[in-house]
């Protein structure tokens, strides 16, 4: 019995002898890797995938914190307070601090990106003053005590 288990194991010698190969492979394709990588990308290049490049509109780079914000029909509404940029840079969403004098207190407005445009350095919401107040409110207190 101990004489057919001898059998089927790869002999100590013969093992040693593929290992050493194995580690000797691979330390050469990395120093190949190091020496001709660059040129190998190179050669390869023309049959690589286009990188996308997300083009930022100079009127987004324009907005900054105290942009005057302005409805459709010119009202000054406020300035702009936060911005919130997505993973490509574009603007999704400001924050308005409302400077309007209709209520008592101050309100802190979001604005989702389809509802305004950037004009110069003034953003320009698309709908009226009227319309403002179904525009929601930041939350400004955590109400998770209550």
């Amino acid at each position: 019995m101990g004489a057919a288990l001898r059998r089927n194991f790869v002999p100590r010698r013969l093992g040693k002898t593929i290992g050493t190969f194995s580690i000797g492979a691979c330390l050469l394709l990395i120093l190949a890797h190091a020496l001709f990588g660059d040129r190998v990308r190179g050669a390869l290049a023309p049959y690589r995938l286009p990188v996308m490049r997300a083009e930022i509109s100079p009127a987004e780079h324009a907005v900054s914190l105290g942009a005057p914000v302005r409805t459709a029909d010119g009202t000054l509404v406020g300035n702009v307070s936060g911005l919130s940029r997505d993973a490509h840079g574009h603007i999704e969403r400001i924050r308005v601090t409302e400077t309007t004098k209709r209520r008592s207190e101050q309100r802190t407005l979001i604005i989702r990106d389809r509802y305004f445009d950037v004009v110069g350095e003034a953003v320009q919401l698309k709908f009226r003053a009227a319309e403002l107040d179904t525009v929601p409110e930041a939350m400004t207190e955590d109400a998770a005590g209550s």
